[in-house]
């Protein structure tokens, strides 16, 4: 079964059938004719249901009717079910049309279909008037077809004499027709087994799922059903119905031969605990499922069932009806679901007995399954659709309920009731994937009773299911699930897994890898549970996280179960996993481990973990420091007091020691902007400004997401700090520096590993880690110390650190810019071998404290180091430099000289405030004009063309820089070197590659800002901190018309070629003067229509309101930035509240 195929077809026919469905809305809505009048009756329901709801939600119901019937009946087709003996919408071998057709085309149409036989024969024969006979005798045919199946199929195929008929699809036989889709979608192949139908509903809906999902929003009522439709792996499937019903069995029947077919089976390991089983016929086995969802759980609990059934001798010919009738439940809150579930149960139904259809029909028994509806009626179920399987029924309310018979209720009723006796009766077996919704987006009505009934799980609805599954099973019975694995390890479930521990059996549990399940965002677990605490629960574990992808996720569980010595197989007590703070299900840690817990103080008691300011509008509140005035932000600060910005601490990708300090925010007067914003008084110290006290405290921070692992990194004086940089403030020196190196331990992550193992680190995960004191901490202390300051110099060797001094190449001296990188390359391979032995040694050390020689190597991955990631990689374990991006670096000091910004005169940046002039870098670094070996530009303009147009051309600027800073002596070498490295001439460098390589250094937020004309014909560079009003003045009348001017005067001498030159000077002329004629129709039109508007403006930037703000004022007249000012950035800035929007361009 093509899984990416079925997806395809499923999405696309979904497209369709509502753009047909719409379309014959519209139509039957605004037509009068007499084949409509007949209809009046269809046409009254029909207005009431868009009254009811909308005609959306009308149209998306009839379309996945159609869908869901027409994959039935295709379905059915394919495998020869279809109980009139003929296939209804695809053809016999060899022929094109229907066979239900083309019989009817030969005299032939089965007695037993509700239609007017004569009147198709009339048709198809010419005597009806008809634009196309064989399609509209079709359409007769399959209307008839649907209502016969009513009744063996009633909740899928309501007879059709409402308004689905009036909004079936004109076109059912063509190449083009829905009917044709659905045959070349639903392959004969894909048909052979029943779970196509679920894959092809989860696919029908994906795209809304999708959409729901990436939302972000609370999920409305009859959002929650397409929502958290997830189809379970049929592997999972299988493991989770083998341990439960297939355990179930085992009890009750010790003879039983049923396991061996079972391939998820696994023998509890409390086997010899087990108390003997009341005896009971396999009649009496009862199977639930809550969220029934498609069927795929109840289908395959079908076959074990059957098995079963077959081991206990019954009549082949009666198990399938004794098990829809006797063993199998199932609810969901989706009616589409609930129909495709009760189809496939029948659909297996009729695998095993060819004549099951017509005993169903005969005795009018349908599958145990039911949907959630409002009945408003009834104080139980008037919010069903929301609340589902978790409304709770006892005895009582059924003994209560009464059907008033005769009343207009009396069938609705009769639909409540069913619900009554499905969750008022307790199974033997509760199985399922329940929906995952977290509480941020649940519905009301749902996260009020949540709250109320379920606390312990109101983190998150599937959480919530696993107590409510153990709530409706039987003492001593199974439930299975598939759930995010969350709920085994962090905080906000530790009330639900001491509940667990402490009052139930886990019998066994598949932890997958992180990508193990490519259906869902999420990591996920499948596991069963036992409704009764054993003495000693002994319980299974497999742990697949060293086996990436979802393919390998059932072939490697199958493995461990084959072979317990494995490797990934475990055997834990649950007893032990309160043993360790928080009661993660810690299955595969040791003893020796588990024990290190106890010999050591936890974090939380030697330090204070914080989790800081939210500001509710990073927009308006977070800038990069580049952005900003340089002397508005506070760097060591102790309080806010003379600086609007001060450095954020926000997190960042993995990077162990330090660094990731590239994020201010706004603290002026303590924050007084953000306590308004969030309507808060100073005075507040609670969320969404938590941990105030901490501001501006030195301490250690670390990323609360990263897919990379743990890491954490000192920080200094002055940093106010945010939940995504969350802070632990260790009690005095000695003991920050220590924590500091235990946290970029390979222990950190181990531990975490077990109390956390998700790419979210809490704080309150880091507060249970133990730390271990050592009489060797001052060597620990002093080899930390050491590790930061390497990592410290690291990042401020580049550019985006506000620390930064001069570019690495120009520090060493020399005049030979090879030389330079070789001596480069030399002193940081060093500064890496340091940090790299560091760590093993430190690794050594806190191994041997805690005595894990046994548990873990001191070795680190050259891979594991986290500097020199951007200038180097590592190659068959050896440190190989990338000249390009060294000499990218340099390029961009280069310009940075060139605009002012630094100086090879002084360290440090020069001009990074808004409006400096050359008069102010002539002050900072304290010389005359005479004096300077290199002179910024002096109008901030810098062209960057194809060619040497003018004097400060940034081409010409650069061999400029190039020779002063290298010296003249070895200049050609020099620029051969860099041009090598970059792997094309500076030239082409300069207008292809680096204002892109800009943007990327800058994430999206640069400081030079590259003025184009639409095909780029045209191009100059600015710096914002030197921007003014009269800017784009300067670059119309200094260049563009300048530009222009140089062109035609080009233009002419062209001309002069054309008439005096050689047959080849004349050819090259036409060729050149042709493209001169296209790029100045291209300047006059960027002059008229886009410059010269916005020169005339005199447009002025804040730089407080950062470059995403301030970039978008210049409307087309800059260059276009994916995620900066392309047009769904750019209607994002507009919706800022604190702007002015018309600035907005």
């Amino acid at each position: 079964m093509n899984t990416n195929e079925l997806k395809k077809f499923a999405q696309e026919a979904r497209r369709k059938l509502i753009d047909l469905v719409g379309a014959k809305l519209e139509l039957v809505l605004n037509t009068d004719s007499a084949e409509l009048r007949e209809k009046a009756e269809q046409l009254r329901k029909l207005q009431e249901a868009i009254n009811a709801s909308s005609k959306e939600q009308l149209i998306d119901k009839v379309a996945y009717t159609w869908f869901n019937r027409l994959m039935a009946l295709r379905f059915m087709d394919a495998n020869d079910y279809q109980p009139i003996g003929v296939r209804v919408i695809t053809p016999k071998d060899g022929y094109s049309l229907p066979e239900l057709l083309d019989e009817a085309k030969q005299g032939s149409i089965p007695d037993d279909l509700p239609v007017k036989q004569q009147h198709i024969y009339d048709i198809l024969d010419g005597k009806v008037n008809s634009s196309n006979p064989q399609n509209e005798a079709f359409k007769e045919l399959l209307i008839g077809a649907c209502n016969h199946l009513n009744k063996v199929f009633p909740f899928l195929f309501e007879r059709i004499n409402d308004y689905a008929e009036l909004l079936l699809p004109d076109d059912l036989i063509s190449e083009f027709s829905i009917v044709h889709d659905i045959r070349e979608g639903m392959k004969d192949e894909d048909c052979k087994e029943v779970e196509v139908i679920g894959w092809l509903y989860q696919f029908y809906i994906s795209e809304l799922n999708d959409e729901l999902i990436s939302s972000k929003k609370k999920y409305a009522k009859n959002e929650l059903a397409p929502a958290s439709q997830l189809f379970t792996p049929k592997w999972i499937v299988e493991y989770m119905v083998d341990n439960t019903l297939g355990q179930l069995w085992t009890e009750i029947s010790p003879t039983t031969k049923i396991t061996e077919t079972l391939e998820y089976y696994i023998e509890p390991a409390y086997k010899d605990q087990l108390e003997p089983r009341e005896m009971k016929k396999i009649e009496d086995v009862k199977f639930f499922e809550p969220c029934a969802g498609s069927g795929h759980i109840l289908s395959y609990a079908f076959d074990v069932f059957y098995k079963i059934y077959e081991e206990e001798g019954y009549n082949p010919s009666d198990i399938p009806e004794l098990i829809i009738t006797n063993n199998l439940f199932g609810t969901d809150i989706d009616q589409r679901a609930a129909q495709l579930a009760s189809f496939v149960l029948l659909m297996k139904g009729r695998g095993k007995y060819r004549r099951f259809l017509r005993t169903i029909e005969k005795k009018e028994l349908q599958p145990n399954i039911a949907f959630y509806q409002d009945f408003e009626f009834d104080n139980k179920f008037n919010n069903a659709t929301a609340l589902g399987s978790l409304i709770k029924v006892d005895q009582s309310d059924i003994d209560g309920f009464k059907i008033e018979d005769g009343s207009l209720f009396a069938e609705r009723q009769r639909e409540v009731q069913k619900l009554y006796q499905l969750l008022g009766q307790r199974y033997d077996v509760v199985v399922t994937n329940p929906p995952y919704i977290s509480s941020s987006r649940m519905e009301g009505t749902l996260k009020q009773y949540v709250e109320k009934t379920y606390p312990e799980t109101k983190s998150d609805l599937f959480a919530t299911f696993i107590l409510r599954c153990l709530e409706l099973c039987n003492d001593d019975g199974l439930t299975g699930y598939m759930t995010p694995f969350n709920w085994m390890f962090i905080s906000s479930f530790q009330e639900l897994r001491e509940l667990i521990i402490n009052n139930h059996s886990i019998n066994n549990l598949v932890q997958l890898h992180n990508s193990g399940f490519d259906g869902a965002t999420v990591f996920v677990c499948t596991f069963t549970l036992r409704n009764k605490k054993q003495k000693e629960s002994f319980g299974k574990y497999i742990r697949l996280s060293d086996f990436p992808g979802p393919k390998i996720q059932g072939e490697k569980t199958i493995e461990a179960i084959q072979n317990q010595d494995c490797g990934w197989f475990y055997t834990t007590n649950q007893n032990d996993f309160n043993k360790i703070p928080g009661s993660p299900i810690g299955y595969w840690v040791t003893n020796e481990l588990r024990k290190t817990f106890d010999e050591g103080d936890l974090i939380q008691e030697i330090s204070d973990v914080k989790q800081g300011l939210a500001t509710c509008n990073n927009n308006l509140f977070v800038r990069y420091w580049n952005e900003l005035k340089f002397s508005k932000i506070g760097f060591n600060q102790q309080n806010s007091i003379n600086y609007k910005w001060f450095p954020y601490n926000k997190g960042g990708g993995y990077r162990m020691w330090y660094g990731n300090n590239r994020t201010v925010v706004n603290w002026e007067n303590d924050g007084l902007d953000i306590h308004n914003y969030n309507n808060i008084p100073l005075t507040y110290k609670g969320a969404p400004v938590r941990a105030k006290d901490y501001y501006f405290k030195n301490g250690i921070t670390y990323g609360l997401i990263s897919s990379f692992g743990f890491s954490a990194r000192f920080v200094d004086l002055g940093f106010v700090f945010d939940v995504g940089g969350s802070m632990l403030f260790p009690k005095n020196e000695s003991e920050r520096f220590y924590i500091m190196a235990f946290l970029c331990s390979k222990l950190s992550n181990m531990y975490l590993d077990i109390i956390n193992p998700t790419l979210n680190y809490q704080v309150g995960d880091i507060k249970l880690l133990p730390i271990i004191q050592s009489e060797i901490n001052n060597e620990i202390v002093e080899i930390s110390k050491a590790c930061i300051k390497i990592s410290r110099l690291e990042w401020d060797s580049r550019e985006i650190s506000w620390d930064f001094l001069q570019n690495q190449l120009i520090v060493h001296e020399s005049q030979d810019l090879e030389e330079s990188f070789d001596l480069y390359q030399q002193y940081w391979k060093n500064k890496f071998s340091q940090l790299h032995e560091n760590e093993e040694k430190l690794n050594k050390k806190f191994i041997e404290i805690y005595g894990l020689q046994k548990e873990l190597s001191a070795d680190v991955s050259l891979k594991d180091i986290t500097i020199l990631k951007e200038e180097a990689d590592i190659i068959n374990d050896e440190l190989i430099f990338n000249s390009k991006e060294v000499v990218n670096q340099f390029m961009s000091y280069a310009v940075g000289c060139i605009f002012g910004r630094y100086s090879l005169e002084k360290e440090g940046l020069i001009l990074a405030c808004q409006g400096e002039t050359l008069e102010d870098y002539f002050r900072k670094i304290e010389k005359s004009i005479d004096d300077i070996k290199f002179l910024p530009d002096d109008d901030n303009i810098i062209p960057v063309l194809n060619d040497e147009w003018f004097a400060d051309d940034i081409v010409g600027r650069f061999y400029e820089f190039l020779k002063v800073s290298f010296g003249k002596e070895n200049y050609e070498k020099n620029l051969a070197f860099v041009e090598e490295c970059l792997g094309k001439d500076i030239r082409k460098f300069f207008t292809k590659d680096f204002y892109n390589d800009h943007i990327k250094r800058y994430k999206k937020r640069p400081i030079y800002w590259m003025f184009s004309s639409p095909k780029g014909s045209f191009n100059v560079l600015i710096y914002m901190h030197r921007y003014t009003p009269d800017t784009l003045n300067q670059i119309l009348n200094g260049y563009l018309k300048e530009y222009r001017e140089k062109l035609n005067a080009r233009s002419e001498h062209l001309e002069h070629i054309k008439n005096t030159g050689s047959v080849s000077e004349q050819s090259k002329a036409t060729k050149e003067q042709e493209k001169i004629k296209h790029i100045l129709f291209e300047l006059q039109e960027y002059e008229r229509d886009v410059l010269y508007p916005l020169a005339t403006e005199r447009i002025s930037i804040d730089l407080d309101d950062g470059v995403l703000v301030n970039y978008n004022k210049f409307g087309q007249a800059i260059n276009e930035v994916k995620g900066l000012n392309d047009k769904k950035t750019k209607e994002k800035v507009r919706k800022f509240d604190w702007i002015n929007l018309e600035e907005i361009r």
